[in-house]
């Protein structure tokens, strides 16, 4: 008996400790708290790995008790189907991190952190096949999210809140001239992505619960009536739509919508769960009409970016303000420009996104691009749509001389150039010699020869390296190099430059979509690895949905997981740890329900 004690008080410490992590996994800081070489111990990790150790011991203290059910939870041959995908989803991660071409040690260093993801799920899929197990984990991930987007809304709406969570994020992002909250979390994105694999499971968490009490399966006596729990569960879906509006994450609210309109569908055809269903749906109408009338609006009808950068650029009157019609080569001169801000984008001046004044140098007869990148010219102050500013633009002639066409463009930092959203800017002709009396000469007789018109062309012919289409097009270069097992896990970060012709390696940067940095990163063997995930995946919930005792929150579960697919097509988000953990703690909880005599009810 003492045994069996030990085993049940071991299994319910790894119980509380995914309890613990469910509810911090939003809070990860930037400080790790342990470093072992190159490994490091962050504040969610912790969590993971004493949830791991408690089930572990638990394992092996059954093993030492001779627990009866322990041969046969631990048997391949009686292993659920998703344990078998996600071993070989493992093993082709340490295969392609083995193998390599470059960085291997940051690719297993990668295989292994993903590993203690993988099992985390494995934890969860065993220990939180205890009666009401699944549906406390399920309500501290729900309470966990809504205060990491309660924290976003402030931080968007609010502001003043930088110090408390610059333990989160140092870098502050915006989006038209408005800030994109993080909240708790290092990035936007990875906030949206957060919140809106939580909201479905919120919405089933509060729909069963009412359904239980409407068939008196609850106990009575609740301080809340039937009203004031539909209100209490409307409330809470708007925070974390609101949440995820306050990232400003087109695909992350497009993403938290279709899962919890995808849950409201369901509940709305059963009389036991329409009055809740219906509750949601109010909530989904009221963040639409949030989302409607935001300052970031506009981000959200990209179809329509264009009107976010809309200018008249001029000459300012009098000949003094002009530019001379010959410079010397490599010289600088200054010209007095009215600039009007036409578009829905507010200029700002603070970092990280400014706008600024700037130009290109085009060749006068071939509209080849000769200087991409001109000096900067920032407004004296903030521009707000509708107003403008007189600068005293400065710049550089191109060192070597000839004939040119000087395009004055705006560009907002780290964003666009407004000319490549349509935006005409100004354009003149200007002679530049090298300060010589035949070269200019010369140079000025070749202005009044013939020649093709230069308002054919349209914006300068670079292609940003950082588009989607280009991260794309790197990672299926990099799969097409090595088609079966990758060039690493988490590799692309590491070896895109020689994939996409860049300069150097910025260590933030992915493939911008799930299955092409899995492509990438392993292969074909990893992407049929990963198919093979969903699909065992997608067999245990529709097996759990079909039973009315796990049905609406198998539902919130298998639509969260859902989101990670959509979201997927554009980001990336399994090398973050709350990420990475809320994909295999809800993986865990799907498989959890496959026993109905054990599962959450």
């Amino acid at each position: 008996m003492s045994g069996a004690r030990a085993v049940d008080r071991l299994r319910a410490l790894g119980r509380a400790a995914l309890l613990v992590l469910a509810a911090l996994l939003p809070f990860e800081g930037l400080e790790p708290l342990a470093r072992l070489g190159p490994l490091q111990l962050s504040s969610v990790e912790l969590f993971i790995y004493l949830a791991l150790a408690a089930w572990g011991l638990s394992l092996a203290a059954g093993w030492a008790a001779g627990e009866r059910d322990l041969a046969g939870r631990l048997s391949l041959r009686r292993a659920p189907l998703a344990h078998l995908a996600i071993a070989a989803f493992a093993l082709v991660l340490f295969l392609s991190a083995a193998l390599a071409p470059a960085a291997r040690g940051s690719a297993l260093k990668f295989a292994l952190r993903s590993a203690g993801g993988m099992l985390l799920y494995a934890a969860a899929a065993d220990l939180l096949r205890a009666p009401g197990a699944i549906r406390r984990t399920a309500r501290a991930l729900s309470g966990g999210a809504l205060v990491a987007a309660l924290l976003a809304v402030a931080e968007a709406r609010a502001g003043g809140l930088g110090g408390l969570l610059r333990p989160f994020h140092l870098q502050t992002f915006e989006a038209l001239g408005q800030p994109r909250a993080s909240g708790p979390f290092q990035y936007p994105n990875i906030a949206a992505m957060y919140l809106e694999a939580v909201a479905p499971l919120a919405v089933a968490v509060g729909v069963s619960a009412m359904a239980e009490r409407r068939s008196g399966g609850a106990a009575a006596g609740t301080a809340l009536g039937g009203s004031g729990r539909l209100a209490l569960l409307a409330l809470a879906l708007c925070v974390l739509l609101d949440g995820v509006l306050a990232t400003a994450s087109r695909a992350g609210l497009v993403g938290a919508v279709a899962a919890v309109l995808a849950v409201v569908f369901f509940c709305a055809r059963r009389p036991d769960t329409r009055a809740p269903a219906l509750a949601a749906t109010a909530a989904v109408l009221v963040v639409a009409t949030l989302a409607s009338s935001s300052a970031l609006a506009g981000r959200f009808r990209f179809w329509k970016d264009g009107e976010w950068y809309r200018a008249v650029v001029a000459q300012a009157g009098g000949a003094e303000g002009r530019l001379p019609p010959v410079l010397v080569a490599s010289s600088e001169a200054t010209e007095s420009l009215d600039v009007q801000n036409r578009g829905a984008l507010p200029w700002r001046q603070s970092p990280p996104s400014p706008v600024a004044l700037s130009y290109h140098w085009l060749d006068a007869a071939t509209g080849r691009v000769e200087v991409f990148d001109g000096l900067r010219t920032p407004f004296p102050e903030e521009i707000f749509s509708g107003g403008g500013a007189r600068v005293r633009a400065v710049v550089r002639a191109p060192s070597r001389p000839g004939r040119y066409v000087l395009w004055w463009d705006l560009v907002h930092e780290h964003t666009a150039w407004f000319s490549e959203r349509g935006n005409p800017g100004l354009r003149e002709e200007v002679v530049v010699s090298d300060g010589g009396r035949g070269r200019l000469v010369e140079a000025v007789a070749h202005v009044a020869a013939p020649e093709p018109a230069f308002g054919a062309v349209i914006a300068p012919p670079r292609p940003d390296p950082m588009t989607r289409g280009a991260l794309w097009r790197g990672a299926l270069a990099a799969w097409r190099a090595h088609p079966l097992l990758g060039i690493g896990p988490d590799n692309f970060r590491h070896l895109s430059p020689q994939f996409m012709g860049l300069p150097a390696t910025d260590e933030r940067m992915h493939a911008n979509s799930l299955y092409f940095e899995t492509l990438a990163d392993l292969g074909t063997l990893g992407m049929l690895a990963f198919v093979a995930v969903i699909a065992a995946l997608a067999a245990a919930a529709r097996r759990a949905i079909a039973r009315p005792t796990t049905r609406v929150l198998a539902l919130g579960l298998a639509a969260g997981l859902g989101t990670y697919l959509l979201h997927g097509v554009l980001d990336y988000f399994l090398e973050f740890t709350p990420t990475y953990g809320l994909f295999w703690l809800l993986a865990g909880m799907i498989v959890a329900m496959e026993r109905p005599e054990e599962a959450a009810a």
